[in-house]
């Protein structure tokens, strides 16, 4: 990541440089800044054979697959956050989801490539429910498990967590 910011946010002065990969400094007066991973949440939401994807509404990756999910927001619980996150984007409520696996992400907006843990779920339906796309999901699409178009999928993160779901004991 480049120099979060041109100035120190203590003193002011440009002598605010990077001390190792997580962490600023500030040359002048010592202020210490740590830049960390966001927290993240997906769904591997799967009917039967299918895997619902969701197609992105704006950028990054406008138009790419992606699946449903969304940041964690402050004081919230990575499972709030899911729950909410399909509500949102699916109008899907109260589903019973499983952890599976977390994996890094870098996810660019505006400039600035965010580092991101993605904490993906896995939810088994047993029916298949009638969903809208909304919020930033401009279309669902379901695609067989064994038909998964990787190349249009929008993250490596979510890339590497289907494969991981597609050779495991969870599907």
């Amino acid at each position: 990541m480049n120099n979060p910011l041109p100035f120190c946010p203590a003193c002011g002065r440009r002598q605010f440089g990077r001390r190792c990969e997580k962490s600023w400094q500030c040359g002048a007066c010592g202020f210490l800044l740590y830049l960390n991973p966001g927290a993240a949440v997906a769904a591997i939401i799967k009917y039967q054979r299918d895997i619902l994807f969701a197609v992105r509404a704006h950028d990054p990756q406008a138009g790419k697959l992606d699946l449903p999910g969304g940041f964690v927001d402050n004081h919230e619980t990575a499972e709030q956050a899911l729950q909410r996150e399909l509500v949102e984007e699916l109008g899907l409520q109260d589903v019973a989801a499983q952890y599976m696996a977390s994996f890094p992400n870098t996810y660019p907006y505006a400039g600035v490539d965010y580092q991101t843990v993605d904490l993906i779920y896995v939810v088994e339906l047993s029916e298949r429910p009638d969903l809208q796309a909304a919020d930033d999901v401009v279309a669902i699409r379901w695609v067989a498990i064994d038909a998964i178009p990787f190349e249009e999928i929008a993250f490596d993160s979510i890339r590497n967590a289907l494969r991981y779901y597609t050779t495991s004991d969870f599907h």
